[in-house]
């Protein structure tokens, strides 16, 4: 594609900018903002849709730059957000759908899909299912459920994945139960126990790792409760239990017990495989080396992990 010496011009001055330099895009010259110029743009650079005029916005333009990064989306004029232009741009993006579009199959599978999710979802479609599937994944997200969708259920699955969620439980919520969980996932949470409980969660709690019978009852409640339990009652059946409930906890099983079927069975249950980021390293070299290969075969691993 030829473009003019003018373009070609913007083209390489825009290759040099840095972030905070983007907004230069609008000094471009509306008479060199062709079709072909804005796709190459976009199709370079698609943060550069939030910089280009209105009118240049085609719904074709903004389809190329959501296939880019679903997060243009937030730069689309609001007329050109389709439900075909938003399912390109992904659940990711949720944040910049319109909330018309929002509907409560679309919430349910967004935050199947990530948790975090649920940040974006209006509060008329947090049903129960929404936020059940959020807080499974991230606790803390029960923080936006609203007051009347904070079931026991919700509760429990809340501090079970993080205990220290236990402090966006409502009091008239936080039974024996639900703060045994979080206390069992998080020592931290006690900080959020009533005083009128603490006593009983406490002894509770003492009682929780005293034979492999309470141990394998406490894993299978919360996974993470596995750091608590003692040596001698880490047994497979005891370590195969608490990664079924929470891959990660696969950090806490012997390394004599990561057996194929244990680590198979973490990998299933969130077990964070993807590339190391700042905040969350990969937890794949938890799994056995010699077991890796086996484990990527098993669950066909090759093809959505090729990082690995």
């Amino acid at each position: 594609m030829e473009f003019s010496k003018e373009q070609e011009k913007w083209l390489e001055k825009i290759s040099g900018y840095f972030y905070d330099d983007f907004k230069k895009v609008k000094k471009i010259p509306a008479e060199l903002l062709t079709e072909e110029f804005c796709f190459a743009l976009v199709q370079q650079y698609d943060w550069v849709l939030e910089y280009l005029p209105e009118a240049v916005k085609t719904e074709a333009l903004c389809l190329a730059a959501v296939q880019k990064d679903g997060n243009a989306l937030k730069f689309v004029p609001k007329a050109l957000k389709t439900d075909a232009l938003c399912l390109v741009a992904g659940y990711d993006a949720l944040e910049y759908w319109p909330d018309a579009l929002k509907t409560e199959a679309v919430c349910l599978t967004a935050v199947q899909e990530n948790g975090r999710a649920l940040y974006s979802v209006p509060d008329a479609k947090k049903t129960e299912a929404v936020c059940l599937a959020a807080v499974q994944q991230y606790g803390d997200t029960l923080e936006v459920v609203p007051n009347a969708k904070k079931t026991e259920a919700v509760c429990l699955a809340a501090v079970q994945n993080n205990g220290r969620a236990l402090k966006f439980v409502p009091d008239a919520k936080k039974t024996e139960t639900v703060c045994l969980a979080a206390l069992l996932e998080n020592e931290s949470a006690r900080d959020f126990i009533p005083e009128g409980l603490k006593n009983k969660v406490e002894a509770a709690y003492k009682n929780a790792f005293t034979t492999e019978a309470s141990c394998l009852a406490v894993v299978q409640q919360s996974g993470m409760a596995l750091r608590f339990v003692p040596e001698e009652f880490k047994t497979e059946s005891v370590c195969l239990a608490a990664v079924q409930k929470h891959g990660n906890s696969l950090e806490y099983v012997p390394v004599e017990k990561r057996t194929e079927a244990v680590c198979i069975d973490a990998v299933r249950n969130g077990l964070y495989i993807g590339p190391d980021h700042r905040y969350t390293p990969s937890k794949w070299g938890l799994i056995p080396a010699e077991l890796q290969g086996k484990v990527k075969e098993t669950l066909n691993l090759h093809e959505k992990h090729p990082w690995l």
